[in-house]
């Protein structure tokens, strides 16, 4: 039932106060296609639920730890009236607290890290089993997003990209940003930093004496990525041989 006066209003946008902190967290770090109006209201549902259950949980441990310094709410329930009127100052810093709390477990768990942890122990054959999750499931995120953030490695410094475009030509160079995805991939743009090699059609090198360059997508066949270890970021990289091995990222 949606609420009608602006009390309930503003009670419902406080508790889903954790899904929306969730999910814009998430859209900012994890690139997805476009979803329908339900998925996205469920998810902001269910990320809320989830997140005060849990920090409800919490709360009634602490309580049975130390029943003298927390909210007694047994007797919120049993008189909800004259408790509020007469906790009013401790009730609102509590359920302050508590939304806080829950708001903040979502804002962590949208942390692309914690994904990706989720996604490795997904991966042990007990849990596999269980949840029958799988290498060749079907992903939303774009193979770009994939290569350049899911798929890079630990401790990894700069990422050197080789992309060969539609006339044959081929330029190299260490990754600024690109397009995370979620868009059409005509409409997706790379940028690459110095040191920039250029490589004609007909194997001519040459060094591109610009600081960046962007490429659109629409004009890439192919991505050839390697991430270089720190190492051997801090102390420069041969970018002589563009056509050297890496990770492709296709469309």
């Amino acid at each position: 039932m949606i609420p009608s006066t602006p009390l309930g209003v503003a009670l419902l946008l406080m508790l889903i106060a954790p899904g929306l902190a969730y999910v814009l967290r998430r859209e900012r770090a994890v690139p997805t296609g476009p979803r329908t109006a339900f998925r996205e209201a469920f998810q902001v549902i269910f990320v809320s639920v989830a997140s005060l259950t849990t920090v409800g949980l919490l709360a009634t441990l602490l309580r049975a730890i130390a029943p003298d310094r927390t909210l007694n709410v047994r007797g919120l329930i049993q008189a909800p009236g004259p408790f509020a009127r007469d906790h009013h100052v401790q009730l609102a810093w509590w359920s302050f607290g508590l939304l806080a709390a829950a708001t903040v477990l979502a804002w962590v768990m949208a942390d692309p890290r914690i994904g990706r942890l989720a996604r490795r122990l997904g991966g042990r054959r007990p849990i596999r089993w269980l949840t029958g999750a799988g290498n060749e499931d079907i992903t939303e995120v774009s193979a770009w997003w994939r290569v350049f953030e899911e798929l890079k490695p630990v401790g990894t410094g700069i990422t050197t990209v080789g992309v060969l475009l539609d006339d044959g030509s081929y330029v190299q160079g260490s990754l600024v940003s690109s397009t995370a995805g979620g868009l059409d991939y005509d409409k997706r743009e790379l940028v690459l930093t110095a040191p920039l090699v250029y490589v004609t059609s007909d194997g001519g090198h040459h060094v591109l004496p610009a600081q960046m360059v962007v490429i659109a997508g629409r004009n890439i066949n192919r991505l050839d990525v390697t991430h270089l270890p720190t190492e051997i970021s801090d102390h420069g990289s041969d970018q002589s041989e563009p056509n050297g091995t890496g990770t492709r990222a296709g469309r």
